[in-house]
């Protein structure tokens, strides 16, 4: 694992986060499937795709040909437990995306998901942004709960989840200011 440039950190739960660097793509990898596997349901991705990915195609996700912006881990006790990226998307006008939200099934309710909001948050009040978006999956009842206790609120968007078309994802937006960085959630 990369040297922690700790971005959040609650010592009380014991949890840090920190972005990644394409060095450290392979626990990027393993945290991706480890996911994928706990909760197939969650992501536009299959764990099928995700397995058959080449080490050129892990490392493309910090070149910007796929999903441009930060990608962070969430530690907790010491181990990797979490994880979530930023991109930028032309069909949402460039504005911050939170995508690949996910804590381990281990580390839940321990605060690491609130504290990879705040990597998140930081990031884009640091760079000016004024908006911060993020999709979930209408069933996912835990997430939504948590990004809701964090002040995200529903647009009214919906759109089929692309690896399950079935199932909605649900668009939520935030308006970030200065306090936000600042750990004021």
């Amino acid at each position: 694992m990369a040297a922690m440039v700790e971005i959040a950190k609650d010592d009380v739960a014991r949890v840090s986060v920190y972005e990644v660097p394409e060095s450290d793509w392979q626990t990027w990898r393993e945290l991706r499937l480890e996911a994928l596997t706990d909760a197939p349901y969650a992501f536009g991705e299959t764990l099928a795709r995700a397995r058959s990915l080449t080490e050129a195609e892990w490392r493309s996700w910090w070149d910007g040909r796929e999903f441009a912006g930060p990608r962070f881990i969430g530690v907790a006790d010491g181990a990797p437990a979490g994880m979530c990226s930023l991109c930028f998307p032309e069909d949402h006008d460039h504005e911050p995306l939170i995508i690949n939200m996910w804590t381990s099934p281990r580390v839940r309710g321990r605060g690491l998901g609130r504290a990879m909001l705040d990597a998140c948050v930081t990031y884009c009040v640091q760079a000016g942004h004024p908006r911060l978006l993020l999709g979930v999956v209408e069933d996912n009842l835990p997430a939504r709960r948590l990004y809701e206790s964090y002040g995200f609120v529903y647009t009214g968007g919906r759109e089929p989840l692309r690896s399950n078309p079935s199932t909605s994802l649900l668009w939520m937006t935030m308006q970030l200011n200065g306090n936000r960085a600042q750990g004021l959630v």
